[in-house]
């Protein structure tokens, strides 16, 4: 649960970094060509700006599973291979 909870917080932060980056860029792609302008008005530009004020949770979200998963199977994994070992000489 640590490891999940470690990776939701990282993956919620880089989702608060790519939220700006995403509305930035759209905004850019809209004022770039005039003729382009009515498509992204519609649902499409709706749905990419509600993606991106939601983005930093389902990140989160998704990185507090994924890292639950991965932590099962590295413990399914070091049961049968033993783990991970670090040998430090002082």
């Amino acid at each position: 649960m640590r490891f999940g909870i470690a990776l939701g917080l990282i993956n919620g932060v880089i989702g608060m970094i790519t939220a700006p980056i995403l509305l930035l860029s759209l905004g850019a792609a809209a004022t770039w060509d005039t003729n382009l302008l009515p498509k992204f008005l519609g649902i499409p530009w709706l749905f990419a700006g509600g993606a991106a004020l939601f983005m930093p949770f389902i990140h989160a979200v998704g990185g507090f599973l994924v890292g639950v998963l991965l932590a099962v199977i590295y413990n399914f994994a070091a049961r049968w291979t033993g783990g991970i070992e670090f040998v430090i000489n002082d």
